[in-house]
């Protein structure tokens, strides 16, 4: 797994020696670490802790009024508990005031964050830390975008307000999450510092077949609302078959290292760049501290800020990316994100269990919503 010190980036001295480790990183994996980043280390303990003792309040004190989620209802921000596996998570975004749409309606993923009350340190903190990861993304992205051969300023106009969504997890022991692709554009995690857990599926890419048109998204899945290039299993069954090397695993173990983050892209950072930087299969296993008995295992804290262009931005490969032979897609950001949110709000609250039908559900629910595209 590559790890990379942006330090030299940042202070601009050895900007380029960055952009190259970032780029080989970025093809060869699709996931790395980066240290060096200059969030303060006191801040990423104290939310982590905050973030812990938070999830350790009575469920009544974490559900009251101003604090839970009311899903769509409240942007998807604040409490939200979820009964199928007793997962638990707390959600904040940019505050952003007016934005609306042509007629006058509060876009969707927009508006006031909800908190605990009585907790300012809790407030207090966890805004700070979602302000620096969210500059982080910012900082990443000038540097992606010159790995990718674009102006280093390529995306600033693209995120002043941007989609960025910080996520504070609680898994409890024994939680796992089945293999997946991020949905948006760039991740930036902090893993549990005792019990990581996080695996990547190894790349294997698929033979081209002689004659055949790429497309970086296939037109089933267009239609069915689902914007990665494969099906998990297919990839997932390409990385296991026998003409692979055996003596690999297939998936790659995410090492705990302190104070640093877990950088990838989603699909739709993918669609943008026509896959050079590719959205990779990722999972959670239950690792628990082998010091530690299992009935005093503790749950697994972690923090990820999803963060997207703007709501309006239209992602499309630009034209110095853009391979011959290839079709070309645009996806606007703000839809797109959205459509993650409700096809997981389905599954997760058992209204519709399948995973495809509740895809479709989504994309007919944003379809309806057209009229929110400013």
């Amino acid at each position: 797994m590559p790890i990379v010190d942006i330090s030299r980036y940042l202070d601009g001295s050895d900007p380029m020696g960055v952009v190259l480790e970032l780029r080989h990183a970025a093809t060869r994996v699709g996931f790395f670490q980066v240290v060096g980043h200059g969030v303060p280390h006191e801040l990423i303990d104290s939310t982590r802790q905050l973030a812990r003792r938070f999830f350790a309040r009575p469920q009544d004190q974490k559900s009251v009024s101003g604090c839970l989620s009311l899903g769509e209802a409240s942007n998807w921000r604040g409490y939200e508990y979820f009964a199928s596996d007793n997962k638990e998570a707390f959600e904040i975004g940019l505050k952003t005031q007016g934005r609306v749409d042509v007629a006058g309606r509060p876009l969707p993923l927009h508006g006031d964050n909800l908190w605990p009350p009585g907790d300012p340190d809790f407030r207090h903190t966890v805004t700070a830390y979602h302000t620096a990861t969210t500059n982080l993304a910012r900082q990443l992205l000038g540097a992606m975008a010159w790995a990718l051969g674009l102006d280093p300023k390529y995306f600033e106009a693209k995120v002043r307000e941007p989609l960025a969504h910080l996520r504070l997890w609680k898994y409890p022991p024994h939680t796992e999450l089945a293999p997946h692709k991020d949905h948006g554009f760039l991740t930036v995690l902090l893993q549990d510092q005792c019990y990581g857990g996080l695996q990547v599926l190894r790349r294997v890419k698929p033979k081209a077949v002689p004659g055949q048109k790429q497309s970086v998204v296939q037109d089933r899945s267009v239609l069915n609302g689902d914007l990665e290039s494969r099906e998990i299993a297919e990839e997932i069954a390409l990385a296991s078959t026998p003409s692979q090397n055996q003596s690999e695993t297939i998936w790659l173990d995410v090492p705990v290292i302190p104070h640093a983050f877990v950088i990838n892209v989603g699909r739709l950072f993918e669609i943008f760049c026509q896959e050079t930087f590719p959205a990779t299969i990722h999972r959670v296993r239950y690792t628990p501290d082998k010091t530690a008995r299992p009935e005093t295992s503790q749950p697994r804290i972690s923090l990820a800020l999803f963060f997207a262009p703007d709501w309006g931005v239209t992602v499309i490969p630009p034209s110095a990316l853009r391979a011959p032979g290839v079709s070309q897609v645009s996806v606007q950001s703000g839809p797109h994100i959205l459509f993650g949110y409700r096809w997981q709000q389905y599954v997760n609250s058992g209204e519709i269990q399948d995973v495809k039908a509740a895809k479709r559900r989504a994309l007919e629910d944003i379809s309806v919503l057209a009229g929110h595209d400013p």
